[in-house]
């Protein structure tokens, strides 16, 4: 049995969050709210109780959140579990519903990550910075690397190519060429490529100008 004082309980139109004396915080609507017994600041209270309560409760509704952001755009695991955590839903919600969702297939880190790094790529955006937006997203190093070796690199490297000619283009008027290059392959390495390929993508759209 655990238990915590109520910190503060906060009522708004539709919803009530019970703050608890730990920093510990229940999102519920005020109809579950006044389910239950009713609950003052500074009562004690079984949160393992209270968890237990909730979860049946929250559990649907996180998961129409989660099928709504889903039906927005496709995203990773590690990106849903963060907006529920953002409407306060608790982890064991967050957690059945991550698991319902992959269950359904109707979330597949895996197939979003190679998805991602494929159109990435096309918009001419290069491995390094790739590999951080999908890590940022929550996605494992080594589903990461795997969607990364799965690029179709012919592809990849027409659209370094094309993005080299482009700054060949805007950086054609520096009178100081080694300094041109610099500016050339200092844009690139923001878009997330490395020297190597910068160099190469530089090399192919020099060729193709010839």
């Amino acid at each position: 049995m655990m238990t915590e004082l109520v910190r503060e309980i906060i009522e708004k139109k539709r919803s009530s969050v019970i703050v608890m004396e730990n920093g510990e915080k229940f999102w519920m609507t005020r109809s579950q709210l006044h389910e239950r017994e009713p609950i003052a600041e500074g009562q004690e209270l079984d949160t393992d109780e209270l968890r237990q309560w909730l979860l049946p409760r929250q559990y649907p509704m996180a998961l129409n959140d989660a099928v709504a952001l889903l039906a927005q755009r496709a995203q990773s695991s590690g990106e849903i579990a963060q907006k529920l955590r953002r409407r306060l839903y608790m982890e064991d919600t967050i957690e059945m519903v991550l698991y319902k969702l992959e269950k359904e297939r109707l979330l597949d880190d895996e197939s979003f990550a190679r998805e991602w790094a494929a159109s990435r790529a096309r918009s001419q955006v290069g491995r390094s910075r790739i590999r951080q937006e999908l890590r940022m997203k929550g996605i494992k190093p080594e589903t990461v690397e795997i969607a990364l070796e799965e690029m179709d690199e012919e592809e990849s490297d027409d659209a370094a190519a094309a993005l080299a000619k482009k700054l060949l283009k805007r950086y054609e008027r520096e009178p100081d060429e080694r300094k041109a290059m610099q500016k050339l392959l200092a844009a690139m390495a923001r878009r997330g490529y490395g020297y190597e390929e910068s160099r190469e993508a530089v090399e192919k759209a020099l060729e193709e100008q010839e």
